[in-house]
């Protein structure tokens, strides 16, 4: 079953990790490593949304990074409709690229602001050489229109619109070489909350309408929750808890994904979930604790914890955790 799985997976992380050189000390001198990917399993199928949940730091945006071809793993693959990207020489990436798109967390600094909103849209038309002239404005007029923006407005430059009209622009021009997987990274996190829900709303139209596969990275698991078929938590460059959205966000597995969602804000009489508080401020990723790098905060952390990390845990078709709190209670099933 899990074979079958894995050849229909549009997008499929294996092992993946990535570390950068830290603490340059005098004539440049290396002194250490940040480990930001530390050996990430993960898949996407096509049609799929799946949440990606976090803290800042915990490497979600370098793994956006990575699959998107912008940052080079130093270990572990990753596969897109079975071919290993990093194996592509530079002209069969760039004939690739195209399929796989972003949209940034800033909707100002990642639109070139010299250039006019119809060119913003279409220059991925042009580039990949897809229209060009009267067709290609056509296109890119076309496309404006798809995310709620007046073709009229194409000769303004990005200042000249609103945060939520800005960020609709950079999904335009993501949607414009019509790709298989759209990487969402915080896409609404710079935007006020009552446009958040509009550019979620459209988000979820368009990857309906157009059949995409959507990865939502986002450290508001409320946003999470609005969106996602499926949900992965990562701590410090690993995955710690992934499975369908409703099971992670009702029946939470791993201490950090109960911490996380004791932590959003509910009305008080929507209260159900028990407070949990955390010790100490997130271990920094160029010195990642042994074991399980979530014991130090960990208010259920056993003596094993310390001492050995454990690979994430099958608990289903798609539910994994990687807890040793998991370990002892199937052990216990069994027995």
């Amino acid at each position: 079953m899990r074979a079958a799985r894995e050849t229909e997976a549009l997008l499929r992380l294996e092992g993946l990790r990535k570390r950068f050189p830290v603490g340059q000390g005098l004539f440049g001198k290396r002194t250490g490593w940040l480990e930001a990917l530390r050996g990430v399993d993960l898949s996407l199928d096509s049609g799929e949304i799946l949440g990606l949940a976090g803290e800042s730091g915990c490497g979600k945006s370098t793994l956006a990074r990575c699959i998107l071809g912008l940052e080079r793993p130093d270990g572990g693959r990753v596969l897109f409709r079975g071919q290993d990207l990093g194996r592509l020489g530079r002209r069969a990436m760039r004939r690739l690229r195209r399929r796989l798109q972003i949209v940034f967390q800033d909707p100002y600094s990642s639109l070139d602001p010299r250039m006019r909103a119809r060119a913003i849209v279409g220059e991925p038309l042009r580039v990949h050489g897809l229209a060009r002239g009267a067709a290609l404005r056509r296109k890119a007029d076309a496309l404006l229109e798809r995310v709620g923006l007046d073709p009229g407005e194409g000769s303004r430059h990005p200042h000249e619109f609103s945060g939520g009209q800005r960020q609709r622009l950079g999904i335009a021009r993501a949607l414009a070489t019509e790709p298989d997987l759209l990487v969402a990274d915080e896409p609404v996190s710079a935007l006020d909350v009552s446009v958040q829900a509009q550019i979620l709303g459209l988000l979820r139209d368009l990857q309906r309408e157009l059949g995409l596969a959507l990865l939502f990275i986002s450290h508001d698991l409320a946003v999470l929750r609005q969106v996602s078929d499926r949900v992965a938590v990562m701590y410090l460059g690993e995955i710690v808890e992934i499975g369908p959205a409703g099971d992670v966000f009702d029946r939470p597995g791993h201490p950090y994904t109960r911490a996380l969602l004791a932590a959003v804000p509910r009305a008080e009489a929507d209260r159900r979930t028990r407070r949990v508080l955390l010790s100490g401020d997130p271990p920094s990723p160029a010195a990642v604790p042994s074991g399980c790098p979530f014991h130090p905060r960990c208010p259920e952390a056993l003596p094993d914890c310390s001492r050995e990390l454990l690979p994430l845990r099958q608990l289903g078709a798609r539910r994994a955790l990687r807890c040793r709190l998991t370990e002892i209670a199937g052990s216990k099933e069994s027995s």
